[in-house]
């Protein structure tokens, strides 16, 4: 059921760059490089459905990854996990277009009130999970966290960042971890009240702590398991 999400997550993906197109002469020019990028992979990932800038290795690489830390089935890999680690870099692409953007959907709004509501969440619980109800990215992470023994508090933004789907006040958040941390992709999550930014990356990503066996010694470092 989510994998069929993954054509409508691209065409929103493009829909953001024909948004930030039309603001072409307010790019900076590395907005432009990345803008450039972003589209010619949108294109061939919509075409194919599959990540083609990887290599055979990397691939290798990635799908060793996802065996050590997500075993499922008989195969010993999670389908969905393996393909989101190797989207990720396409999505780390679009993170220069998403930024401007999100500060467009947001519009005006209380700085100072949304950063009561974010170190309310933050601060009060030992894990947070800020994101969007219908992104795998986001609820591989809930998995994740869940599989360690944690019982994270997910913080529901909407259904995506689309307009018309994401809240007000989840546009608001968004825009303002954006000012904050840099970072306006979801999932965000927060460990004992620091950002350690997403699924596949961040500093240094929920999967990368996996990876590395650290995840558990974090996570009884905030009182989470």
């Amino acid at each position: 059921h989510r994998m069929r999400l993954t054509p409508l997550l691209l065409a929103a993906s493009a829909a953001a760059i024909v948004v930030v197109t039309a603001l072409r002469p307010q790019l900076s020019p590395s907005l432009e490089s990345n803008l450039a990028a972003a589209k010619a992979m949108c294109a061939v990932r919509t075409r194919a459905g599959l990540p083609t800038t990887l290599s055979t290795s990397s691939v290798s690489r990635r799908l060793t990854r996802v065996r050590s830390s997500e075993g499922s089935g008989s195969s010993g890999v999670d389908p969905i996990m393996l393909g989101l680690r190797a989207a990720s870099p396409f999505m780390s692409l679009l993170k220069p277009v998403f930024k401007p953007l999100s500060k467009v959907q947001a519009g005006s709004y209380d700085a100072a009130a949304t950063q009561k509501l974010i170190d309310a969440d933050v601060l009060n619980n030992p894990v947070v999970i800020y994101g969007y109800t219908l992104s795998p990215f986001c609820t591989k992470a809930v998995d994740v966290l869940k599989g360690a023994g944690a019982n994270p508090k997910v913080v529901d933004l909407g259904p995506e960042w689309i307009p018309g789907l994401i809240s007000s006040q989840g546009a608001a958040i968004r825009a303002h971890l954006g000012e904050t941390t840099g970072r306006t992709s979801m999932p965000h999550i927060f460990i004992g009240g620091q950002s350690i930014g997403g699924l596949v990356e961040g500093t240094p990503g929920l999967l990368p702590l996996v990876d590395s066996g650290n995840l558990n010694a974090e996570l009884k470092k905030a009182g989470a398991i």
